[in-house]
């Protein structure tokens, strides 16, 4: 961008100061890499210092004017006592909102472009600089007023000497900025949507930008390198699986686990055992994490360890890997094939997402009717629906849900819906097994085609979904996320009634659930008293804990019939947001109550009997006691109101004998 082009965009912005501050430094010392919250100016009042914006590395003196992008990662070393006035200031540009303009705008930002400049005629920056902090310290509105239009002033004077020097502005790396601020928030929540916003663009933007220069999603590029950070936590600590899955940015081990085989092929105890503690691995597995409908690129960027490997060796090239011209047909010939597959379903309702993108946790509902292109020029029904991401246009009576929740299709079925298809994961409950007839399984890793094929009106997901499968299902029918973990299973069945239209039945559903618990609820209590209860699954190389969420009976022992638990899992678990705990068999005695309840964890080919044929386990209190019950192992995972019922009476037959 030229400075004039520069120059007329300043024109037609609005300006808001968010902070005008003086800043100092010894020599020596230095201010840690800050990623800037909003654009700005940083003027050096006197001293020299080195100072990194980004990739970018330069040495500053006095009147030295440098400019920064939202985002951008600022480092200052001073080389001797330095002194630095920064000025934080939000743009808006005014202007007509023509499609060709916005996109213009998204790529050519001026407030986001990086500048190092050295004024001609330093002495009016100065001046206005020195006015404007001094009236930003007054803390009065009529001062920060007079401050802003010091502000303008001295924006006016520096695009003024950078013009007459031919001075031009840069646009940032943005890729290269995003890919850090992944590389180092990896372990936190990162949306989609507060990416954007951290970098001043829209969530379009920077998906098309991902996949324009990485081949694959922002969202699924991170995941990448959660991925490979759990890899590396595998073969080189002896961390549990719960802990590693914190470190990297999964909710819980549960998740994790199922996304590390899902993408490596194998679950992370194997890989471990397979791969851990060897100094110098050849041949660990790849990657399998493949969009349905665009191959992806796993050489654009590395990522080893805590290192930005990131191949940035030349400023503003990113090394790819050149896509065959042949791949590219094909991807496009599919591509072309969708769309007019699509466009030839006219006996389908045509109903469109409109996930918006914010970051509602609760869901609600509102009826409204739309008229949709059918041969029969029929009035299918719709409504809008709020998932865990934004809303989205459902048909008012879905007929042909996909489910693809993994653990939650026992609610579609306690309502009397019966979904068209589902993962292999949801038809492993031998609580649904009755009912599962008419449901086709669709393997533990649906692919886009076999999807299409089957012609749904609404799909069901929860909100760990990739973004990349998420763009393809959206393509194709309304695809609701709910929010995992989100709330009791009650609540969750609630959302299930809203999108289906049968609210009534599952309010049914929970009325004769909280009879049942009210009748069995004091005969319990009765017969345990104080006592603990606890729920444990060995694995392979330890034991699980788990306490009123993720299934297992928990939400019943500890939520419904409110029975005690060991303190450390009350802490941890119940009271905290932790879904289940590892621990290592010499913590047992501290997780185990007075009751427990039990079964092989199953997934990981752990041998259970590490735990139950230890020395330990046999001296517990419980197991003496005879007062250990062994719950199905498959049925154990699922919390919906059917596996809720069995689960129910197991516990209420263990207790009381009936």
């Amino acid at each position: 961008m030229n400075v004039n082009e520069h120059i007329a965009l300043w024109n037609q912005a609005s300006i808001k100061v968010l902070d005008i501050r003086y800043g100092s430094l010894e020599q020596g010392a230095e201010m840690k890499s800050y990623r800037l919250p909003a654009s700005a100016f940083l003027y050096v009042r006197s001293g020299y210092a080195e100072i990194k914006m980004d990739d970018s590395l330069q040495t500053v003196r006095r009147d030295h004017i440098v400019h920064g992008g939202r985002g951008a990662s600022l480092y200052m070393l001073a080389e001797e006592a330095f002194e630095y006035y920064l000025i934080l200031y939000k743009a808006v540009l005014m202007l007509p909102s023509s499609s060709k303009r916005s996109r213009q705008i998204e790529r050519d930002n001026p407030f986001q472009c990086a500048y190092n400049f050295v004024p001609a005629y330093p002495l009016p920056l100065l001046e206005k600089m020195e006015r404007m902090h001094e009236d930003w310290l007054k803390h009065s509105p009529l001062d920060a007023f007079h401050a802003r239009t010091l502000f303008y002033q001295f924006v006016h004077e520096l695009l003024g000497q950078m013009q007459s020097q031919g001075a031009n502005p840069i646009q940032p790396d943005l890729m290269g900025q995003i890919l850090r601020y992944m590389q180092d928030h990896y372990m936190n929540p990162i949306t989609l949507e507060a990416m954007a916003e951290q970098f001043g663009c829209s969530v379009s933007y920077l998906t098309k930008l991902f996949k324009q220069r990485m081949n694959e999603s922002p969202i699924r590029f991170l995941n990448r390198i959660r991925l490979e950070m759990s890899a590396s936590y595998l073969i080189r600590s002896d961390y549990s699986l719960q802990a590693i899955a914190e470190l990297v940015g999964y909710p819980d081990a549960h998740t994790f686990s199922r996304s590390f085989k899902k993408n490596y092929g194998i679950p992370p105890v194997q890989f471990r055992a397979k791969y851990g503690g060897e100094g110098f691995i050849s041949e660990l597995p790849n990657l399998r994490m493949k969009s349905a409908l665009v191959a992806a690129n796993s050489q654009c960027y590395s990522v080893k360890d805590n290192e930005n490997y990131y191949h940035l060796h030349v400023r503003g090239g990113l090394q790819m890997k050149k896509v065959s011209k042949s791949t590219s047909i094909a991807t496009a010939t599919l591509l072309l094939c969708l769309t007019l597959f699509l466009s030839a379903c006219s006996s389908a309702t045509n109903v469109v997402n409109t996930n918006a993108g914010t970051n509602g946790a609760s869901a609600t509902s509102q009826e409204t009717v739309a008229e949709t292109a059918k041969p029969s020029n029929a009035v299918a029904a719709t409504k809008t629906y709020t998932d865990s991401k934004g809303e989205v246009t459902i048909p008012a009576d879905p007929e042909r849900i996909i489910d693809l929740t993994g653990s939650a299709i026992g609610n579609l079925l306690a309502l009397g819906v019966t979904p068209i298809a589902a993962t292999e994961d949801a038809l492993q409950s031998p609580y649904h097994k009755d009912k599962l007839a008419d449901v086709i399984n669709m393997g533990a890793e649906p692919n886009i085609e076999a999807i299409l094929d089957l012609a749904p009106d609404l799909i069901i997901a929860f909100d760990y979904i990739e973004e990349a499968q998420y763009e393809n299902l959206v393509q194709i029918a309304p695809v609701v996320r709910l929010k995992y973990g989100n709330g009791t299973p009650q609540d969750l069945l609630v959302e299930f009634g809203k999108i289906t239209g049968k609210e009534e039945q599952a309010q049914d559903w929970i009325s004769a659930w909280n009879a049942k618990i009210a009748e069995v609820k004091p005969k319990i209590a009765e017969v345990v008293g104080d006592k603990t209860v606890s729920i444990l699954q060995p694995y392979a190389k330890g034991i699980y804990a788990w306490g009123n969420k993720g299934g297992r009976g928990g939400e019943i022992i500890h939520g419904d019939l409110g029975l005690k638990a060991p303190a450390i899992i009350q802490e941890k678990l119940i009271d905290g947001e932790e879904f289940g705990v590892s621990l290592t068999l010499e913590l047992l005695p501290e997780y185990a109550g007075d009751y427990i309840f039990t079964s092989n964890w199953g997934w990981d080919d752990g041998d259970a009997n590490v735990v139950y044929g230890s020395p330990l386990w046999k001296t517990l209190p419980a197991v003496k006691n005879n007062q250990v019950y062994f719950i199905d192992q498959k049925g154990s995972y699922y919390n919906d109101p059917i596996s809720l019922d069995a689960q129910l009476a197991f516990i209420v037959e263990s207790f009381l004998g009936k």
